[in-house]
């Protein structure tokens, strides 16, 4: 979250009348504009809230008072917005009641790669009260197939295991329905 330093107009106008109170102005300008543009580290979660889920894979997530587009790391799960796939809704429906029931929900920028995708969304792992949720997709057989550009994804051999349980128990896409 961004914090910032905030002051009255009268504590405005009393600094600027010397030297000092310019000085800790320029500081006070310095630290929020720092606040506002600094960089997130890439093994940094931060936490954020929904704005809207899109589908299984995306969604919109309030970052820093900005509303942002969120394209979720390394998983594709079956489409559910413009055409309908099979298990795109069950996809889509498993991610909104996940975002939507938690209580804290927390992005983290993969240390490598890119930060966005062609579309600009930003690419993140989304993690829902503490648990990857790209890994809870992948574990109810909700994931069609993965993203991997040779890329260190720090969380692919969780979601890979998580994939491979789903297919073994035959749930979701490996159901054979």
């Amino acid at each position: 979250m961004v914090k910032k330093i905030k002051m009255t107009k009268g504590q405005y106008r009393k600094l600027s009348k010397s030297w000092l109170g310019i000085i800790v102005i320029l500081g006070i300008l310095g630290f929020n504009f720092y606040q506002e543009y600094k960089p997130v580290s890439g093994s940094e979660r931060f936490e954020v809230t929904l704005n809207q889920c899109v589908d299984g894979d995306t969604a919109w997530f309030d970052i820093d008072g900005k509303k942002t587009k969120v394209r979720f790391l390394y998983i594709d799960t079956p489409e559910s917005t413009n055409q309908i796939e099979p298990y795109g809704k069950e996809a889509s429906d498993y991610t909104k009641e996940q975002l939507a029931n938690a209580n804290t929900i927390e992005l983290e920028l993969n240390n490598d790669g890119d930060s966005e995708d062609k579309y600009g969304r930003l690419l993140a792992w989304v993690f829902v009260d503490g648990e990857l949720l790209q890994k809870k997709l992948a574990q109810e057989g909700l994931v069609e197939k993965f993203y991997d550009y040779g890329y260190s994804y720090k969380y692919k051999k969780e979601i890979i295991s998580a994939d491979r349980y789903a297919k073994n128990s035959h749930l979701g896409i490996y159901s054979g329905r």
